[in-house]
């Protein structure tokens, strides 16, 4: 299938309307004549959902011609978030699974070997991880039929979201895609048993029991359900439901960043960093560690030389002369060897607030540059 037929825009349009505004973010492989598309960030902040950008989940596409290489699953969304319990109630039950807390992996095949993409990236260290996998399981290649893109979630300590799985590590599949339609496999368990493959788990629970299981505050370290309504010759409709407590902790790990680390200590607001190590899970609480010992560290080394140069610059200037002490004062703080501190020193000498001095110096740190949220949504 061509891609611009799927989404019904020619290539033109897409570009301008999609790809100059960054609704949908494309990425290009470094050695193969492939794109990814993935919605942008704008499109989930303005919650831009159209026909397009549902259908921008991670497709790959062949550059030259427009094949479809790869079809993912499209956006589907929260319960509630596009409908409710009560319009849902004319469909039948759908197949309730469980909804494993990995990374989406995205299976493509080019020249007789197969690859994985996370979400966005043919590069990333997810899509590397899982092309290692993948590629070290000779039998699963073997039988990958190539009609269908299959979709796996990522299961890796290293690069784990919220759920601790311990020490499991390998590929769950969800799907095998048929290009063309969309349609996936229905006895996808039965296929994954004969290729020795683990799939997620099925619950045998009604859309409403799923629904009032997530209230319980009580479940711990699960993620919750994907239900899922298989349709004929079509992609089927998905809803995600989860839990409370992974709801909770999601929010955190995905929202909190090194800056925002930064303005709960330059604020003093102790309630929240409580928080980040009293209610989240230890891996979470180590990260902020890391970055709040960081942070600090380089706080108290700005203010430590500071406050040194300050005083030693008290002794060095001639106080019998106002206007030439200023002067004098000016000449040491600028001196190359003080450069570093000296808009730090010149809030001390006129009285001024010189800590948020500080904090601005260290938000602008080179190290601080490189901080991301210890899981970035927006590339896995």
């Amino acid at each position: 299938m061509n891609f611009y037929d799927y989404i019904k825009m020619p290539q033109a349009k897409f570009e301008e309307k999609y790809i100059n505004t960054r609704l949908v973010m494309r990425n290009e492989h470094p050695t193969f004549p492939l794109y990814i598309y993935t919605y942008g960030r704008e499109t989930v902040h303005e919650q831009v959902w159209d026909y397009v950008t549902i259908r921008c989940r991670g497709i790959i596409v062949h550059k030259e011609t427009g094949e479809i290489i790869a079809r993912p699953f499209e956006k589907f969304f929260n319960f509630g978030q596009i409908a409710e319990k009560a319009e849902l109630t004319e469909f039948s039950q759908p197949v309730v699974w469980e909804k494993v807390d990995g990374f989406l992996c995205i299976g493509y095949k080019w020249e007789g070997r197969w690859y994985v993409a996370s979400k966005g990236s043919f590069t990333s260290p997810h899509a590397k991880w899982a092309t290692h996998w993948i590629q070290n399981h000779p039998h699963l290649e073997q039988y990958l039929p190539d009609s269908k893109t299959p979709v796996f979630e990522g299961v890796c300590p290293s690069l784990r979201t919220v759920v601790d799985y311990g020490n499991r590590e390998e590929m769950v599949l969800l799907a095998l895609i048929e290009k063309e339609t969309g349609e996936e496999l229905p006895q996808l368990e039965e296929w994954a048993r004969l290729v020795g493959v683990s799939v997620a788990k099925r619950h045998d629970i009604t859309m409403q029991e799923a629904h009032s299981n997530t209230y319980d505050e009580s479940v711990k370290n699960e993620e919750g359900y994907v239900l899922t309504w298989y349709q004929m010759g079509q992609p089927p409709f998905r809803l995600k439901l989860k839990f409370a407590d992974y709801l909770r902790l999601h929010r955190l790990v995905t929202g909190v960043s090194p800056k925002h680390i930064l303005e709960v200590l330059r604020n003093g607001w102790t309630t929240e960093l409580d928080g980040y190590f009293n209610n989240s899970t230890p891996w979470f609480s180590h990260f902020v560690t890391k970055w709040k010992r960081t942070i600090q560290t380089e706080y108290e080394r700005i203010l430590h030389a500071s406050q040194c140069i300050y005083d030693a610059s008290l002794h060095d200037v001639d106080h019998s002369d106002f206007g030439k002490m200023r002067k004098d004062f000016a000449h040491y703080f600028t001196r190359p060897e003080h450069a570093e501190f000296s808009g730090v020193l010149f809030a001390m000498l006129d009285g001024k607030d010189y800590a948020q001095v500080i904090w601005k110096k260290v938000k602008n740190a080179p190290f601080m540059k490189g901080g991301h949220p210890l899981v970035d949504e927006y590339h896995i």
